[in-house]
């Protein structure tokens, strides 16, 4: 370790479940030089006490309010305001680091004013087998209907917090949400492609993970909420081409042909030549009856990318079922 290797806090909110050991355990076992370990006793004067270092590593027990038992949003800025790290982590104490989690996010090239950094976790069912992952590349209009990456996965610069992001304290679940988009509002977010953490979403009573421990009138009544806070920042997000062209997604789901029309021609305004895009809006043309209108844009779209076999099979589709074809327009 060098004198500029920069520490890292792994922040964890302890409700002193068996499942803690492993959880410091993995955060222990961080290939990444230089790691501290903060935990917050979330559930009060019951939590046990824990050694000053674990494998070598540096621990701390913080005990805000051993008279109660935190809420999740306080044992959060509990953790915040003990770091000492220049990078922060959290980590529940029933999910679980993968060595080399910390290495790969810091070491991975890095944009122009990245400040947070996010992998895909793997996802394992109660009896620990893997059912999937959550978290892949994104932006931030997503964050209206689901959180970009799991908390476990997410590497955050401790300027965010300086500048002033914190857990609402009106929120005592999916706190985290909308911890991330205060992040947002200040920063870009980078996914590292890799999956370097292990999210046990099924255990706990939050009813914020799946299966077992879901609770979706929880959830609709508290991201109702949420947008409702942040609607000023979502609506500026929205006008975004990315934005546009997700939004056009879900209208094409919902089946509203007009509105998703709208959204890619806002799309194509900014970004004539975005494939996605104009692959999109040639399909909602050919089922709003414009044919012309489709024909046109996927013959384009085909030109720009003749090797695209999505766009080749879509601009096929129309011609055969219209019986027309593209080079009937003269558009080439």
């Amino acid at each position: 370790m060098t004198d500029d290797t920069p520490l890292v806090s792994i922040l964890i909110r302890s409700m002193d479940r068996p499942t803690l050991d492993r959880a410091l355990a993995s955060a222990a076992a961080q290939t990444w030089p230089a790691i501290e370990i903060v935990v917050v006793a979330a559930c009060g004067a019951a939590h046990r006490d824990l050694p000053e270092q674990i494998d070598g590593r540096p621990l701390r027990l913080i005990r805000p309010d051993p008279d109660r038992r935190l809420t999740r949003p306080e044992a959060a800025n509990a953790c915040l305001d003990a770091a000492r790290g220049e990078w922060l982590n959290f980590l529940d104490d029933d999910d679980e680091l993968l060595p080399e989690h910390v290495r790969t996010l810091l070491e991975a090239p890095r944009g122009e004013g990245v400040r947070l950094l996010y992998s895909s976790a793997r996802v394992h069912d109660v009896d620990g087998s893997l059912i999937g992952y959550s978290g892949r590349a994104g932006f931030h209009m997503q964050l209206y209907n689901q959180n970009r990456s799991q908390p476990v996965a997410t590497l955050f610069h401790r300027s965010l917090v300086e500048e002033g992001a914190r857990f609402d304290p009106t929120f005592p679940v999916y706190e985290d949400h909308d911890f991330f988009i205060n992040c947002a509002t200040r920063t870009r977010f980078q996914w590292v492609q890799a999956a370097t953490c292990i999210w046990n979403g099924a255990i706990g009573e939050s009813g914020c993970g799946y299966g077992p421990n879901a609770n979706e009138p929880q959830r609709e009544a508290y991201y109702a909420r949420m947008r409702e806070k942040w609607a000023p920042q979502f609506e500026q997000w929205k006008n975004e081409p990315e934005a546009l062209i997700y939004l056009a997604q879900h209208h094409l789901k919902e089946g509203d042909l007009k509105l998703a029309i709208r959204c890619l021609e806002r799309a194509l305004v900014q970004h004539p030549d975005d494939l996605n895009a104009l692959n999109l809006y040639g399909m909602a043309c050919f089922h709003d009856g414009r044919i012309d209108a489709a024909l046109d844009v996927l013959s384009y779209a085909r030109k720009l990318a003749p090797d695209q076999p999505s766009i080749a099979a879509n601009l096929a589709l129309v011609e055969q079922r219209s019986g027309r074809s593209a080079a009937s327009l003269g558009s080439g």
